[in-house]
């Protein structure tokens, strides 16, 4: 598997950032973790996402229309994946392709995006509940030694599409989050 960006050179981008995120993310499953410190590392750090090259127009270098974040759903939510390596992106790749679940990378190319976080929490994910009309959070390094899952929930992403603030009630309105 070779990654391949697909928004020109990411060499050293976002690099101290990534490594601090990953420091997070340790600390976290070392029983260390700081909620606060872990969420503002990945909205500092520019990530990986890969495209679903198995959508048409996927995966487009001049990026129009028909590009797709690589995804998947789980309980009735839906999971925009971001990795904080390379590496990781291709373990991903690698388990997905042999399992035979890939989103088209049997070519063995997984083209991907460098996104900052909070762009994935304050856009991404609100244009994938706008698009699917599904709940939508982050999954980090998932298939990893340590993922990370960024539920959609108030405080992670913004409170128009946090679950926890949504009233089903019919005609009902958003609550914020300082709502009772």
């Amino acid at each position: 598997m070779n990654a391949v960006a697909a928004n020109g050179p990411t060499g050293g981008v976002g690099t101290i950032e990534r490594a601090t995120l990953a420091a997070e993310i340790h600390d976290l499953y070392d029983g260390q973790g700081d909620g606060d410190r872990l969420l503002a590392a990945f909205r500092t750090a520019a990530l990986y996402v890969p495209f679903d090259q198995s959508v048409e127009g996927a995966g487009e270098a001049n990026g129009t229309q028909g590009d797709a974040m690589c995804s998947g759903e789980a309980d009735g939510v839906r999971w925009l994946y971001a990795f904080t390596s390379t590496t990781e992106l291709e373990r991903f790749a690698r388990a997905r392709t042999n399992a035979g679940t890939d989103p088209g990378w049997a070519s063995g190319r997984i083209r991907y995006w460098t996104v900052l976080g909070s762009r994935l929490l304050d856009i991404a994910v609100p244009a994938a509940v706008a698009e699917s009309r599904t709940p939508t959070g982050v999954a980090v390094d998932v298939g990893g030694i340590r993922p990370l899952l960024l539920p959609p929930l108030s405080g992670v992403v913004p409170d128009r599409v946090a679950v926890d603030l949504i009233d089903r009630t019919p005609g009902a309105r958003p609550r914020s989050a300082g709502e009772a």
